[in-house]
């Protein structure tokens, strides 16, 4: 895996790690309500979408 991809990998698991814990989807999994419907859930989709790209 080449450096970029490496460190591009890296920032979007820790994004997404940063945003699950925001909506109560990492730890103690208490989402919060309507999780689903703002912005940051959106945003874990396409990070799913493009570390599967990437892996």
């Amino acid at each position: 895996m080449a450096t970029k991809e490496k460190t591009e990998l890296e920032a979007l698991i820790q994004e997404k790690i940063t945003l699950a814990q925001k909506l109560g989807l990492w730890g103690d999994l208490e989402p919060v309500d309507g999780y689903k419907e703002v912005p940051e859930y959106a945003r874990i989709n396409e990070i799913d979408k493009r570390l599967w790209e990437l892996v």
